[in-house]
């Protein structure tokens, strides 16, 4: 049952940022930090346009799901603008009670992590980067960077996953590498408390 005649969502596009859209729904942005494009294709029923320095987003009688995936168009093209302007940064803490653990970044033309001595085992464990994301490591931590919120995310995921511990007891083999903190630009948005 339709409630709704019609929904509209608008956003407004930041200074300093251009953002094209092309008849296939292919919506691109561009900032001071790089390039960024996602494929809106899905999103048949949802006109995207632009107007100015404003996306506006439209449906005419819109279901329940329509209106749900309205406002997630306009949260994704919120975090491109802020990716692109400012970047996301997650920083992940290496814990271990005995055997140091060290994580590999990527080299140049791969994107192959190696997590080393994990509880003492000989093999690396093996898991890969996603996308255009920058990773530091050093001794306690690891940072990954980059503009796309979802690719920096489903990296450290990555990680995270990675690490966890099957047939142990929880409450005693903690370790791991987990996300503790993340950052837009310089500014904290979560921190673990």
């Amino acid at each position: 049952m339709v409630k709704y005649v019609s929904i509209d969502e608008e956003l407004e596009i930041p200074k300093g940022i251009v953002c094209t859209i092309n008849e296939q729904k292919l919506v691109s942005v561009k900032g001071k930090l790089g390039t960024m494009t996602k494929d809106f294709g899905h999103a048949k029923k949802i006109d995207i346009k632009i107007d100015g320095n404003k996306v506006f987003l439209h449906a005419d009688f819109p279901r329940k799901n329509t209106v749900a995936l309205t406002t997630t168009l306009k949260n994704i093209l919120h975090n491109m603008f802020l990716g692109v302007a400012e970047g996301y940064e997650y920083r992940m803490k290496i814990v271990y009670s005995h055997f140091p653990i060290t994580l590999e970044p990527p080299k140049k033309g791969s994107d192959v992590i190696l997590i080393k001595n994990f509880l003492g085992e000989r093999a690396p464990r093996i898991t890969h980067s996603i996308g255009d994301v920058k990773i530091k490591a050093d001794k306690e931590e690891v940072i990954v960077s980059g503009t796309d919120k979802e690719l920096v995310g489903q990296t450290c995921a990555n990680i995270q996953k990675r690490c966890r511990i099957k047939n142990k007891d929880k409450r005693v083999f903690q370790d791991g590498i987990y996300v503790y903190e993340k950052l837009l630009g310089n500014k904290q948005i979560w921190v673990i408390k």
